[in-house]
């Protein structure tokens, strides 16, 4: 893997400048980079192409149509009928775009349709929300989709699913909607697309049906909105059942979908064109990752670790195949994704067969990537962005990694994980909560660790563990003991800490506890505008460790050696609520490009990774 790891595809919230040009996706040339045509029609062209079949040579955008004497519009994108010539009397689908904002444009699309005698759809898209219109002898008639190019619109054959390429707006739909529609807080929504995303995905692997379950017909969307019995709602919720029998861990059998079925229909329309097992790993992984970014808030103290924080501890611990990989705090997984895909990419990308290759990747992920989450919510949420990364998601078990060992290592076998316990991990990487507002007071949890003691220090300065038990711990300090006990000897962990745990004057006892079980081997100093996009303005660092006998501590400590600083200052966004990136610039404040005309975030991560290879590895 390359040493420049981050691009712009890496920072949570992505946007074009007011410097940058945009290109029309279906004539390629260059538009006005206003928001409605970035947030909306460049989105929608790609998806009309990709997505629905429509041949660029049947589109047209900027189409101006002839109302009367009146050249009206122009109307944004245009669907021909396959092969004939682009003039209004052969029109078959007009596309209306609006900025976010923006909640008009109905009926501009509306009369946009009425002088154009054989046009059977139109579409009105914001961004974020969208409608769909079918043209009948009585009107307009409000529908779910269009069709795919040269298809009805209806149940599709599995075979004819495609590739998602705008997956992140179609996520950004369905959640708009349902929390438009249902009254439901956007964490409710979110929870109830997740449940929609795991029944898409169960309908895509029975492979005992040609025709897609996970699906409606547009009779049954009329249906549906007249308020009419058939058979959709069972049809999915057929498939849920089967869902929650599969994913056992994951769902109870109580577990229900709780969308009005109105709304379920219009979000299974929205899905159901998609194969998305076999769409783009990496589309699917980014457009997933913002969508959780988007609705999802940590509490407890916990939050985010951004994508290039993550690719910094990956490179520096430089996981290997055979390395059993932990994080005991997962969240929504991004340490083991990144994790799982460096490792994939250094060691498996090379193996020319393609069965073989998958074959490995897959026997590496379920027998070598684990995670823990106290919550069972953001659990589901890493075991789904592990489904859509082709893993089989089989490591991550819900519990708290602070509970005593009995419970915790149960909670692993129910799982079937049997390899989870003290001195059970080459690699540890995590970004526990930490924070006064979490501070654990439970007697039965302090006197577990020797974190949760009072410590006093001699004359001489050495340090001894009181009777006392401290009246509270932030978890953080905890979580080090944690993750030093479940560290082989020899393994190796890095930890997002707060700055006070590393400076702190009345945190000697934990600073001298972590010397006196482990060889410190790096410290990473971060930002403080690292976490602000994700919710909290904390100060933190990274410390990196090697857990090693008492016997090598006790020779370790008798000698000095070295330790690596760094300090990244350049983290590639802004410190916003948006992580806006931050591009290279020229004295003049102009986006400097490389030689393939790509901008370049600016960041001082890569320099930190060489550097760190470069002390790892002196000439």
């Amino acid at each position: 893997m390359a040493d420049q790891i981050i691009t712009a595809e890496d920072i949570v919230q992505i946007d074009f400048t007011p410097e940058e040009s945009l290109l029309d996706y279906i004539t390629g040339g260059e538009i006005s980079n206003k928001p409605e045509n970035r947030e909306a029609k460049v989105p929608f062209e790609k998806r009309l192409v990709e997505e629905y079949g429509y041949p660029k040579n049947d589109c047209e955008p900027e189409f101006r149509i002839q109302k009367g004497s009146t050249l009206i519009g122009p109307a944004d994108i245009v669907v021909f009928y396959p092969g004939e010539v682009h003039k209004q009397e052969n029109i078959f689908l007009i596309v209306e775009n609006k900025r976010k904002s923006r909640k008009d444009g109905i009926e501009q699309l509306k009369s946009y349709i009425a002088p154009c005698k054989r046009a059977q759809w139109g579409v009105w898209f914001n961004g974020e929300e969208i409608e769909y219109l079918r043209v009948t002898e009585k009107g307009y008639k409000k529908v779910y989709n269009v069709p795919k190019y040269g298809e009805t619109l209806g149940l599709p054959r599995k075979d004819d699913l495609r590739e998602a390429t705008e997956l992140i707006k179609v996520f950004g739909i369905v959640h708009n909607h349902i929390y438009a529609n249902d009254g439901l807080s956007s964490q409710e929504a979110f929870n109830e697309v997740l449940k929609l995303l795991f029944i898409k995905i169960e309908d895509e692997k029975d492979f005992s049906d040609s025709m897609v379950k996970f699906g409606i017909t547009e009779q049954e969307y009329d249906e549906v909105l007249e308020g009419r019995e058939n058979n959709f709602r069972k049809r999915i919720e057929d498939l849920f059942e089967r869902v929650k029998k599969d994913y056992k861990d994951i769902f109870t059998a109580n577990d229900s979908i709780a969308l009005k079925t109105s709304t379920l229909a219009f979000v299974v329309g929205q899905l159901q064109n998609f194969d998305l097992r076999h769409s783009k790993r990496d589309v699917k992984g980014a457009a997933f990752q913002k969508f959780v970014y988007a609705h999802q808030r940590g509490e407890r103290g916990q939050f985010f670790t951004p994508d290039p924080i993550i690719e910094l501890a990956v490179h520096f611990l430089d996981p290997k195949p055979g390395e059993t990989l932990l994080d005991p705090a997962c969240g929504t997984g991004g340490f083991l994704v990144h994790s799982m895909k460096y490792v994939w990419q250094k060691y498996f990308e090379k193996i020319p067969n393609e069965r073989e290759r998958r074959e490995a990747e897959i026997d590496y992920a379920h027998k070598h990537i684990r995670g823990i989450e106290i919550n069972p919510t953001l659990a589901k949420v890493a075991k789904m962005r592990m489904i859509l990364e082709d893993d089989g998601y089989t490591g991550i078990f819900s519990a708290n990694s602070l509970e005593s060992w009995d419970v915790l290592m149960q909670a692993a076998l129910e799982q079937g994980i049997k390899d989870i316990g003290p001195g059970s991990i080459d690699i540890l990487m995590t970004n526990p909560p930490f924070g006064s507002q979490g501070k654990i007071t439970d007697k039965s949890f302090l006197e577990r660790f020797n974190m949760g003691y009072k410590w006093k220090t001699d004359e001489a300065a050495k340090w001894t563990k009181e009777s006392r038990l401290q009246n509270s711990q932030v978890p953080d300090i905890l979580f080090i003991e944690r993750c030093l006990e479940f560290l082989k000897d020899g393994g190796r962990m890095g930890i997002v800490l707060p700055d006070g745990d590393l400076t702190n004057s009345t945190l000697s006892y934990v600073r001298n506890f972590v010397k006196d079980k482990a060889r410190i081997l790096a410290v990473v100093s971060l930002p403080k505008e690292t976490f602000i996009p994700h919710g909290a303005g904390v100060k933190a660092s990274i410390l990196f460790l090697e857990k090693l006998p008492h016997e090598k501590i006790k020779k370790l400590k008798s000698e000095d050696y070295s330790i690596f600083f760094g300090v990244v200052e350049k983290i590639g966004y802004e410190g916003d609520k948006n992580g806006t990136p931050t591009y290279v610039r020229n004295e003049n404040g102009e986006i400097i490009r490389d030689e393939s005309g790509n901008i370049q975030i600016d960041e001082d991560i890569s320099e930190l990774v060489k550097s760190w290879k470069d002390y790892k590895t002196p000439e």
